[in-house]
């Protein structure tokens, strides 16, 4: 009996997933500190920079103008598509051609149930020459009314062109703008006002600090990515006079393929800190990260 109850636990903890303790930490030295997001910011349109309003080590905000390319011509043609939206909002929301033709069809239509009548009465009294004309220019007063029905409609779908077209002209305006397309710190001017820039040239560089990405390596015959994925990190960087500083973040990216050593990158996230006006992190620097038990 005894011999069949060892070997029932024997085989539920062979059957078991095999986890890592809960209380188990793991320290990695030697971490590099690298960036998360930087970005290349380069013209879009050709022109004369006539402001550069940022300087380098300076912290933006996205959306915020790094730079301002000469825009004299295409302003105008903004200005152009607006006058002509509104000359076709006034168009649309005219209908006075409606009002006349309808005006215009009931005295037609009055002036020859009159040449009828008066037949009616007295026959011959208008000639049938007449009373037909008078019936095709009440036809005709008719009709108008559909032609500028139709044409108000036709003035209301310009209003949309008209739309578009300014649409169109605000956003090649905005391409002589050019803004930061992330929060960062400016750390290098390509640039510099009175310059000539095509499409495609760089005019500055930005890296984002706030936020450092923190990479080791975990031998894949001790762990698994599934424990490690997600776990919470604290990562302690050394600075100059051996100044400790300590950050938490998480791992936010296991590679799932081992490398040549038997090692596989794993990739935690932590929030940068100022001191002042200074950034405490600064990416290539190296750190010890702890990954932690959930």
């Amino acid at each position: 009996m005894r011999l069949v109850v060892l070997g029932t636990i024997c085989l539920l903890f062979l059957s078991a997933p095999s986890m890592l303790p809960a209380a188990e930490t793991v320290t990695l030295p030697n971490c590099l500190l690298s960036l998360d997001e930087e970005a290349d910011i380069p013209a879009q349109e050709a022109g004369v920079l006539v402001k550069i309003p940022v300087r380098e080590g300076q912290q933006v905000v996205k959306g915020e103008l790094l730079a301002q390319i000469e825009d004299s011509l295409p302003r105008m043609q903004y200005n152009v598509a607006g006058y002509k939206l509104k000359v076709a909002e006034k168009e649309a929301g005219d209908d006075i051609s409606i009002r006349y033709a309808q005006i215009a069809a009931k005295v037609a239509e009055v002036e020859h149930q009159q040449a009828v009548d008066a037949n009616n009465k007295v026959t011959g009294a208008v000639p049938l020459a007449e009373v037909r004309r008078l019936l095709l220019k009440h036809r005709e007063m008719v009709l108008s009314i559909e032609k500028a029905q139709k044409e108000m409609a036709i003035a209301a779908l310009q209003v949309k062109v008209s739309e578009a077209e300014v649409q169109a002209a605000a956003a090649n305006l905005e391409r002589y703008r050019i803004t930061a397309p992330l929060d960062a710190v400016v750390v290098e001017l390509s640039r510099h006002e009175g310059e000539w820039v095509q499409p495609g040239d760089p005019v500055m560089r930005l890296v984002r600090v706030d936020r450092l990405r923190v990479e080791g390596f975990l031998n894949a015959q001790d762990h698994r990515a599934s424990e490690i994925q997600g776990r919470p990190v604290k990562v302690v960087v050394t600075l100059a006079r051996r100044h400790q500083e300590t950050f938490s973040g998480k791992i936010v990216y296991v590679k799932p393929l081992v490398e040549a050593g038997g090692e596989f990158l794993v990739r935690a996230e932590v929030e940068n800190r100022r001191q002042g006006d200074v950034w405490v992190l600064s990416p290539g620097l190296s750190a010890e990260m702890t990954i932690q038990s959930k």
